[in-house]
């Protein structure tokens, strides 16, 4: 065979082989016009992303996933911005199954019982942050087997019911409308590490909301209306460093072992309205080696904090807090203390 026609067998044979290999690719996604406006991506494992951002109503979404689907396991659900969808529909979703959900940013009003049952087995990720939420059903969660993240930060929830789940680490309520937490509320999610819920409306939590979790190491309960912590509140059971954000809140009252099980961790009460510093509250806080930030209270700074001003150790675990007039405490003389409680 000649040299040249050689040379274009060849040519022509790598590519055939790649416009085979092309279509391997991409094989997974469904036909890319029987789901228009929504986009199908595959990427390393063959992950398929769906996304249906553009999607111009609940009907167009029901007829993206009722469409002819060869593979119905995707890996991420993504609708960011979209300006149209207010109600997630049972059944909307098809035979779909997603192990991340991502509807955020849009004007999502409600979600129906049953519009994720498809992914009951297969959800790791349930974000639903930045929408217009007034409600969820929370019921379902223990359906969720391996859900593992829960975000509805920045909604209009105003309520919370008690929750459930065996499998939950992370919980992001931040941003909502909530005025308190039920008794038991967090009880039963037995593998909690994290509840995030500042910027809310809290006004009042219970002894014991956030106690009896065995893995929960992390509390975010800042920029609230909470003026008083009581005894049992938060309570961490194994953590070598807690961390509970109580900061920008209107604190004037902490009981005596409001706050347990820190250890090395951190508390943050800065930008709250405590005048005196009790010792047999803080003290057993910094004994377990915890550091505390109290700048920008309102702090007598009289006999309440001599047991802190004459003991140095203690005092650097507590940076930056002053007194009501701006004086530092590390700049008190400790003399006076000494001398005069």
């Amino acid at each position: 065979m000649p040299v040249l026609s050689l040379l274009f067998a060849l040519s022509a044979l790598r590519f055939c082989e790649g416009a085979a290999n092309n279509g391997l690719r991409a094989l997974p996604c469904p036909d890319p016009e029987d789901i228009f406006p929504c986009v199908c991506t595959t990427g390393s494992e063959n992950h398929m992303t769906m996304d249906c951002s553009d999607v111009a109503s609940e009907d167009e979404l029901a007829r993206v996933f009722s469409s002819s689907l060869p593979f119905t396991k995707f890996f991420l659900l993504k609708i960011e911005g979209n300006q149209n969808l207010r109600v997630l529909r049972e059944g909307d979703l098809g035979p779909a199954s997603f192990s991340i959900i991502n509807i955020n940013g849009g004007i999502l009003e409600e979600v129906q019982y049953g519009a994720l049952a498809g992914s009951y087995a297969t959800a790791e990720v349930i974000d639903l942050s930045r929408n217009a939420l007034s409600a969820l059903p929370f019921h379902e969660l223990p359906l969720f087997t391996s859900l593992s993240t829960v975000e509805v930060n920045g909604n209009l929830i105003s309520a919370i019911p008690v929750l459930q789940s065996a499998s939950l680490t992370g919980l992001d309520l931040r941003g909502n409308l909530i005025n308190e937490f039920p008794v038991d509320c967090f009880k039963e999610l037995i593998n909690v590490m994290n509840i995030f819920a500042s910027g809310n409306n809290i006004e009042t939590i219970f002894p014991e909301t956030f106690a009896n979790l065995p893995l929960l190491n992390y509390v975010d309960l800042s920029d609230n209306t909470l003026s008083n912590i009581p005894k049992g509140a938060i309570a961490f059971i194994s953590t070598d460093k807690g961390y509970i954000n109580l900061r920008s809140n209107i604190i004037s009252n902490i009981e005596v072992n409001a706050i347990t099980g820190l250890n090395a961790g951190t508390l943050y009460l800065n930008g709250n309205s405590l005048s005196v510093l009790e010792e047999d509250v803080f003290r057993p806080i910094l004994e377990g080696g915890a550091t505390v930030y109290l700048n920008e209270n309102p702090l007598q700074c009289g006999c309440d904090v001599a047991w802190l001003v004459t003991n140095p150790a203690l005092l650097a675990l507590i940076p930056k807090a002053t007194c009501y007039n701006g004086e530092s405490l590390e700049d008190l003389d400790p003399s006076i203390f000494e001398d005069l409680c």
